[in-house]
C-alpha cells in the first residue's frame, strides 16, 4: 500500500473521529483531530507536489533522450 493510499485512509478516519466527537458533544477532541486532519491534508499535498516533480523530470528526461543526450552525462545543477 502506498503512502498516500494509507495518507489518504487516515484522513478518512479523522474524519469519521471528529464527527463521532460533535455527536457526542466532545469538542476539545473534535478541534485536536480537526489539528490531525490538516496534517494529514498537508502531507498529501507534499506527496502530490513531489509526484508532479518526478513526473516532470521525467518528461524532461524523456526529451533529453529523444535529442540523443545522454542523460547519465547532464549534472543537476542546483
Amino acid at each position: 500500500m502506498t503512502t498516500e493510499i494509507k495518507e489518504k485512509r487516515c484522513a478518512h478516519g479523522l474524519l469519521y473521529r471528529m464527527e463521532e466527537c460533535l455527536v457526542e458533544g466532545n469538542l476539545d477532541e473534535a478541534e485536536r483531530t480537526a489539528f490531525d486532519f490538516l496534517k494529514s491534508i498537508r502531507e498529501l499535498k507534499k506527496l502530490q507536489k513531489a509526484k508532479e516533480n518526478r513526473e516532470q523530470l521525467e518528461r524532461v528526461i524523456q526529451r533529453l533522450q529523444e535529442q540523443g543526450i545522454l542523460v547519465e552525462r547532464v549534472a543537476r545543477i542546483g
